[in-house]
């Protein structure tokens, strides 16, 4: 039933007046007509059917433009490098508050995990190729190209290993529905979903032509369950991007067409320049098509005629009479080449979140201030994933690894702690450290620091954090180095007066404000200044 609506009077408005009719329905919107320039944008949609076949398409395409496209390339390594680098480091923070310990009791249950952790992440890898760190970076590249990955945690009963866990690396190709299950509603794409969409288990293929038969049945298949009890037992992340997606979508599939095109493009334009600078020669000769020609009053067969195939420089060639030749040339690239291939890589930069400056590796048109602003659009994007890798993958791989450690006795808990698995979540809370982050200026960012650190603003974990260290060892050694300094005396005893300390504030003032201006002035002045020196 059509609910009544009212008027300014309070009374009702029938559902038949235009009032009602424009209230109920809203205005007419040109992004949904089927005219004019929008005539022939018709869009489809994906079903449970088509959905594995395009995913895989995409990420097959994904993976060949990597190992062809330099740029695709760039930005997989780009992404690991800078999201990862040398692997994000857990700082263990257990909630020693609700635990009821003392802090000192708190630093040693610390201790005890970091050094636990250490010992498995050498250890980390199934096939015993790869430690942890380099694990992460595994998984975010295949999320790049394969927009997930998949990592199965396995028990190892081997006695040369400290712990049994240990993660198994799968390309995520390998997940799909076996052929006599494709009528099951309950699996889509590879995965079975439960209640509310929750996966309740993964089949993976594991035949050698797992990555090109879609035509195995279930038998070929494992079907490995998506928890243990409370222990994951599959790790399979994407970024969802969708209300019920149940797969990822590569990256780079936003921009695929451009990277394909604009890769043909340059190699069109490279081979162009290759025939040019080969200075190729066409030779023109007036009745090609007659089986004899007249060469110096005789008659002689075409065949017979001098022909020059290959020229060594520098050489004076004679040809036949009445043959012209023409030097064939080309213009390309034309002089907007530069400006037009600038103009695809950014808007290929917009599809993954990095800058032209990222993806191309060329910051020869910026200065201190563009340069700045388009790593920290980078970077924004960059603590993005890695928030996501922690709580999606490390994170719940540190809790594995601290469970198990407790059960082995390499972790004891202080007299009266709460069992570990009534407060294994307190037990367990970490930080993680990313890489250190590059600055442009490293004076204006240690001035920064300074003047934050000194009116309470940051912490000092925090700036510790930035530069990819762990604040207690950081102030471990810092200590060790002043107690040997002053032994040594070379640190004075007093330390500097607030005069001394403003003295040596305006002086990196100075210097920072010496430097912009330098990098302020204008761009032929620069360019003269260099000619000088």
């Amino acid at each position: 039933m059509t609910p009544l609506l009212y008027g300014p009077d309070n009374k009702p408005i029938s559902s038949s007046s235009s009032v009602a009719a424009n209230t109920s329905y809203g205005v007419h919107r040109t992004a949904g007509v089927h005219s004019g320039t929008l005539s022939n944008w018709m869009t489809s949609r994906v079903n449970r059917d088509s959905e594995p076949y395009e995913r895989n398409t995409i990420a097959s395409r994904a993976q060949d433009l990597v190992a062809n496209d330099p740029h695709a390339a760039n930005i997989v390594d780009s992404m690991g490098v800078s999201v990862v680098g040398t692997g994000l480091r857990p700082q263990s923070r257990p909630n020693w508050k609700l635990l009821g310990w003392s802090e000192d009791q708190a630093e040693e249950f610390q201790t005890q995990a970091e050094w636990a952790f250490s010992i498995w992440e050498q250890e980390a890898d199934a096939a015993g190729q790869l430690p942890f760190w380099a694990i992460q970076f595994l998984s975010i590249q295949s999320l790049v190209v394969n927009g997930e990955f998949l990592r199965i945690p396995v028990m190892m009963d081997d006695p040369s290993r400290t712990f049994s866990l240990a993660l198994q690396c799968v390309n995520p190709l390998r997940m799909y529905t076996p052929s006599d299950l494709t009528n099951d509603s309950t699996i889509r794409d590879g995965v079975s979903l439960g209640q509310f969409g929750k996966p309740s288990s993964y089949w993976i293929a594991n035949p050698d032509n797992a990555y090109t038969s879609y035509s195995l049945p279930s038998g070929s298949f494992a079907q490995v369950p998506a928890w243990v009890g409370h222990r994951p037992g599959v790790f399979h992340s994407f970024i969802k991007k969708d209300d019920e997606q149940v797969r990822g979508i590569s990256l780079l599939a936003p921009g695929m067409k451009f990277f394909r095109d604009l890769n043909d493009y340059l190699d069109f334009e490279l081979v162009g320049a290759i025939v040019a600078a080969s200075f190729p020669v066409f030779i023109e000769t007036p009745n090609a098509d007659d089986a004899t020609r007249s060469l110096n009053g005789d008659t002689v067969a075409a065949g017979e005629l001098t022909r020059h195939q290959d020229v060594a420089a520098g050489t004076m060639i004679y040809g036949n009479s009445g043959e012209k030749p023409h030097v064939l040339e080309s213009n390309r690239p034309g002089n907007t080449f530069p400006e037009f291939v600038e103009r695809i890589l950014r808007g290929i930069g917009v599809t993954v979140g990095m800058p032209y400056e990222v993806v191309a590796k060329d910051f020869s048109k910026t200065n201190y201030s563009s340069a700045r602003a388009a790593l920290m659009e980078a970077w924004r994007v960059f603590g993005f994933y890695q928030k996501w890798l922690v709580d999606r993958f490390c994170q719940k791989v540190w809790e594995m690894v601290l469970e198990e450690a407790w059960l082995r006795g390499m972790i004891t808990l202080p007299s009266g702690s709460p069992d570990w698995y009534d407060a294994r979540y307190a037990y367990t809370r970490a930080s993680w450290i990313p890489p250190e982050r590059d600055d442009v200026d490293p004076l204006k960012t240690a001035r920064a620091n300074q003047i934050n650190r000194e009116s309470g603003n940051v912490t000092l974990a925090k700036i510790a954090a930035r530069q990819g260290l762990d604040v207690d060892s950081f102030i471990e050694q810092l200590a060790r180095e002043n107690r040997k300094l002053k032994a040594a005396g070379l640190l004075p005893d007093e330390p500097p007066t607030p005069e001394e300390k403003k003295a040596k504030a305006d002086a990196a003032d100075a210097l920072i404000e010496e430097t912009e201006t330098e990098e302020n002035q204008p761009e032929e002045n620069q360019t003269e200044e260099t000619t000088n020196a």
